[in-house]
């Protein structure tokens, strides 16, 4: 008989708590209409709790792009070290910006400012192939810049990219 109210109580919660995403999530969606789609995005994300730690065996597409521009980076490092050119052509810009992230708050206008300047700073590199130390360091300092606002969990390792010298 306990089982049973238990199993009645843990129903009746979970009922409660999903008609309250639901009507949170539907005013969330009439607010949206006169925004952004940033802010729609950061709207509909209605009812999920709300945590600094995310669960890294469930990477979303913007840190999936990251990690790869990281090894990346890495690896221009390399070439740059060796005396070899970097470009455009081995390393195409990424557009992480268009994919989904983890915390869609990161999604606001001085984030997608740090996106073209990063841009910015990755044109750059690739335009001065002569000069490409310099620039792959400006570059690095780009991601940097960006890190120290949002997701500040990779700058130990975006802080041993630059070249020394």
């Amino acid at each position: 008989m306990k089982k049973l109210y238990a199993f009645i109580l843990v129903g009746i919660l979970w009922l409660a708590f999903a008609t309250a995403c639901s009507e949170n999530k539907a005013g969330n969606e009439a607010k949206a209409t006169d925004t952004t789609a940033a802010t729609e995005q950061k709207d509909t994300a209605s009812c999920s709790m709300e945590t600094t730690i995310k669960d890294p065996n469930n990477a979303k597409p913007m840190a999936l792009m990251m990690r790869q521009m990281a090894d990346d980076a890495q690896a221009m490092r390399d070439l740059i070290l060796s005396g070899k050119p970097v470009t455009e052509a081995k390393f195409p810009f990424n557009r992480f910006y268009l994919v989904e992230p983890t915390d869609t708050n990161v999604l606001e206008p001085q984030f997608f400012e740090n996106a073209r300047l990063f841009q910015v700073a990755y044109k750059e590199m690739m335009a001065h192939p002569k000069d490409q130390k310099a620039h792959y360091n400006a570059y690095i300092a780009k991601c940097v810049s960006c890190h120290e606002s949002y997701c500040s969990g990779p700058l130990r390792r975006i802080r041993k990219l630059p070249i020394e010298g």
